[in-house]
């Protein structure tokens, strides 16, 4: 198996960040983010002291000063230098400083340059900012295109074709291709992020070898075993951007 990256941007895509930022979403995911951010900062009142705040301007080349260290900077910031201030907020938390804490904007920070997928904002729909839906935050496209390379996968790789089976099923299943979840039965759609999360679980229990008769409302077929456990539970963790990779 071999971890895939699936591109964030669509090759010529009008709306890509500028070449000289280190920036690689698209444009109006940034902007949709960034707008859902500020809200929430807003109805929390801390919206100029922030330093989450401050990680969107400083990025986005509106500001000189870092966000973490408090440094002034190139604008827009290099890419070492986002990965500088993401370091110094992670080695703060563990280090357990309190009064210094930068886990908001490390977030922000590491979902701008792709090191991270969860988009960094709370509350439902935050899929629907990047061209998911529910938590998901894979684009249809985004989907379409794995499951494809899945699918040819396992004609090439009969030997690997438990866990292949299961990433299908799941990818098959978000996309409306097929109308029963992979383990429990479930027939639901659209497929809601309550409904991926539960599958998961079902999938780690298959891993853990701890299958029970029945799951849900659906049987559990005597074929499903680690390897289906296993894609059900790898697709899922990508379609929540859990994991930046999926492995085929």
């Amino acid at each position: 198996m071999t971890g895939i990256n699936v591109d964030i941007m669509e090759h010529g895509s009008e709306d890509a960040p500028s070449s000289d930022t280190a920036i690689v979403r698209p444009m109006r995911h940034v902007r949709a983010v960034r707008e859902r951010h500020a809200q929430q900062l807003a109805e929390r009142s801390v919206a100029g002291e922030s330093r989450s705040a401050r990680a969107w301007s400083w990025v986005l080349g509106e500001s000189v000063v870092s966000p973490v260290t408090d440094r002034v900077t190139e604008v827009p910031p290099s890419r070492a230098d986002i990965e500088t201030e993401i370091g110094e907020a992670d080695e703060r938390r563990l280090c357990g400083d309190r009064d210094h804490r930068a886990d908001g904007a490390a977030s922000v920070l590491r979902w701008l340059i792709g090191a991270d997928d969860r988009v960094p904002v709370r509350g439902q729909n935050r899929g629907e900012l990047v061209g998911g839906f529910g938590d998901v935050v894979r684009t249809p496209d985004q989907i379409a295109r794995v499951l494809d390379d899945a699918r040819q996968r396992r004609r090439a790789e009969p030997q690997a074709a438990d866990y292949l089976d299961g990433l299908i099923a799941t990818l098959e299943w978000v996309l409306a291709e097929r109308l029963q979840s992979p383990i429990s039965g479930q027939q639901s759609w659209p497929v809601t992020t309550g409904r991926l999360k539960q599958e998961r679980i079902h999938a780690e229990d298959l891993i853990q070898q701890v299958v029970p008769s029945s799951i849900g409302e659906g049987r559990v077929s005597a074929e499903f075993g680690f390897g289906f456990g296993s894609g059900v539970k790898a697709s899922v963790t990508w379609l929540l951007g859990e994991a930046v990779v999926i492995s085929l």
